[in-house]
């Protein structure tokens, strides 16, 4: 009696986690989506185009930023930026349109660039200008173009792509997330 009992009791936990599987990863697997060079890229509602821009030894910040990042580093509640990077900045430019009917928030680090060995690199914040790419409250079906970059050791013939990855930051109601090849897509 207490085998088939204990049989009972097992078979039902096997169920119940069997269950509560197949619903938990209907929540939490993603959709992965791969684009060409120079195709843009839906993610959830935002369509995205991002392209390769240039590199910069240097970026120079505007006078507002340095003042604003000045008061927070008084307060303790940020580290200051550098205009010169460690290695190089590889810059991309983004352009973001919601189709949605909602505000959908996005942030520079929703962004990484992966170099052809797959090593990830976040986006560095300099201030140098209106456009640079930090917090954006996307409109609905409104477009917005932003520039953001990546201090690497930049290598000419290195493939580079930049990874779009939902978080909790922003676009957080979508399970998608997208590579788009910028430069030497082969």
């Amino acid at each position: 009696m207490v085998r088939v009992g204990g049989i009972i009791v097992i078979g039902a936990i096997f169920a119940v986690l069997a269950v509560s599987f197949f619903f938990y990863s209907d929540e939490v697997l993603t959709d992965v989506k791969v684009s060409s060079f120079g195709e843009p890229v839906q993610v959830g509602d935002v369509m995205f185009d991002v392209q390769y821009v240039t590199n910069f030894d240097f970026l120079q910040k505007t006078k507002e930023f340095k003042l604003a990042e000045k008061a927070e580093i008084d307060r303790g509640l940020i580290e200051a930026s550098n205009e010169k990077p460690t290695h190089t900045y590889f810059q991309i430019q983004v352009t973001a349109e919601n189709k949605g009917n909602d505000i959908v928030r996005f942030t520079g680090g929703q962004l990484h660039l992966y170099d052809g060995s797959n090593k990830r690199f976040s986006p560095i914040f300099v201030g140098y200008g209106d456009n640079e790419l930090s917090l954006i409250d996307l409109e609905p079906q409104k477009a917005v173009t932003m520039t953001t970059q990546f201090d690497i050791e930049y290598d000419e013939e290195m493939q580079y792509r930049v990874g779009i990855v939902p978080n909790r930051h922003g676009m957080d109601g979508t399970q998608e997330i997208a590579f788009i090849c910028i430069k030497n897509c082969s």
